[in-house]
């Protein structure tokens, strides 16, 4: 029995995170080929930034939404829906010649993304345990991260290759391979064990099982799980460490690649060598340190948080004092390491707070404050950089959000905390 388990357990993962690895192909396609969009059908800079915003907002409110929906409904359900929607809906936008079909598009889209990782995450969580569930959160946003590379290099192949198609060849030979991997999911995942015909797991830290014996009374009197989950106020610190860390995520993502190409960097580095680099170190870092901070060797995920953030601090202040490539690119990688650490932390966190009840729920929480951060970012950064004129206002800006992740860590850290070893020896 227990070989089954762990069988269809890993089958499940696979499936799961080798199709997340081509979900960003269909979230972030607009935004990688907005400059060729925007020689096609002449649209505004202004009309760009909102369009490129658009999905980050629409993202975050569906993640609210759509990880209850997952919790209720079915989460495999939801991963499919959200994989074939976003699949049609970026065949539609190569066909779009105005402005405004192609934002309306874009925030559609955005909502039915949010599907995909909540419900991932529920699935997660019904079928890894305590003390081992950080090496399939782990693996699984590995993935993650590896897509913000295959999004970026897979729609610039495309168009390489078929140039007579342009830029609608980027949302129509990448979606089909994305639709391929839905449908894999669709015929091998398992969303827990009994659809398998085996017994569930049993928990093994009883603070745990005696949550999710509440939250079933709760699931089964039709009731939410918000007040739950926020009546908890470190919850609400670990919302605020999401939207840090997607700030700054999605800050080096935008501007590293500016600053070193175009800004102050003299050329040192071109855009391509750090859209590559970063989501490597990103997928690795979350890789290692969610597989080690979800096992018993931590007694306090928010000592790991303080830790990565420090890391991620030290190396932006570094960034403008840094003049040769190799160190650049170091760099760049261990911030992506330290930052994307952090992320995959979050969501061991989701699952040890919503259980297996409330997981799509707690997680779709956390992945809103998350992409909240990633909306902000469209604004926060540009507009420092109107401001002050100087790239280097921009490292001091993501400088201090990073010195506010070391103390909303430090938070999270105290004694009592609800972040706590998940097995005890």
């Amino acid at each position: 029995m227990e070989k089954n388990f762990n069988r269809y357990k890993w089958i499940t993962l696979i499936a799961f995170a080798f199709m997340y690895n081509f979900v960003y192909l269909g979230r972030f396609s607009v935004n990688n080929m907005m400059q060729y969009i925007a020689g096609d059908i002449n649209i505004t800079a202004h009309q760009q930034d909102i369009v490129t915003a658009s999905v980050f907002a629409s993202y975050a409110l569906g993640s609210l939404i759509n990880g209850y929906l997952a919790d209720r409904f079915g989460a495999k359900k939801m991963i499919v829906t959200g994989g074939v929607a976003t699949s049609v809906l970026n065949m539609c936008i190569s066909i779009q010649h105005d402005w405004s079909a192609l934002l309306l598009i874009n925030i559609l889209n955005g909502y039915f993304q949010s599907m995909i990782w909540v419900g991932g995450i529920n699935i997660l969580s019904k079928w890894w345990v305590e003390g081992e569930r950080g090496k399939g959160v782990g693996i699984a946003n590995f993935f993650s991260g590896m897509s913000h590379t295959v999004a970026y290099i897979f729609p610039v192949m495309v168009v390489s290759l078929w140039p007579q198609f342009g830029w609608r060849g980027a949302f129509i030979v990448p979606i089909a391979v994305l639709m391929l991997f839905v449908i894999l999911f669709a015929v091998f995942a398992k969303e827990k064990p009994e659809n398998a015909g085996l017994e569930p797991y049993e928990g093994k830290v009883d603070r745990h099982v005696r949550r999710e014996t509440r939250f079933r009374r709760v699931m089964d009197e039709g009731k939410m799980p918000w007040k739950y989950l926020f009546w908890k106020t470190n919850f609400i610190w670990w919302c605020f460490i999401a939207m840090l860390s997607s700030i700054c995520r999605y800050g080096l993502i935008n501007w590293i690649p500016q600053y070193y190409d175009n800004g102050s960097g003299d050329g040192l580095l071109s855009e391509s060598f750090s859209n590559l680099t970063l989501p490597v170190g990103m997928a690795f870092g979350t890789l290692i340190v969610t597989w080690i901070a979800g096992t018993k060797m931590f007694n306090n995920k928010g000592l790991v948080v303080i830790a990565m953030a420090a890391i991620s601090c030290t190396l932006v202040a570094m960034f403008p004092m840094i003049d040769d490539t190799q160190s650049i690119l170091i760099g760049i990688f261990f911030t992506g390491f330290a930052l994307y650490g952090i992320n995959g932390i979050l969501w061991v966190h989701a699952i040890d707070q919503g259980c297996r009840v409330f997981s799509g729920s707690a997680a779709g929480v956390l992945n809103a404050f998350a992409y909240f951060g990633a909306f902000l970012e469209s604004f926060i950064f540009p507009e420092v950089l109107k401001i002050f004129n100087n790239y280097l206002s921009v490292f001091i800006v993501m400088e201090i959000m990073c010195l506010m992740m070391i103390v909303c860590g430090m938070v999270v850290s105290k004694k009592n905390t609800i972040i706590v070893p998940e097995v005890r020896e």
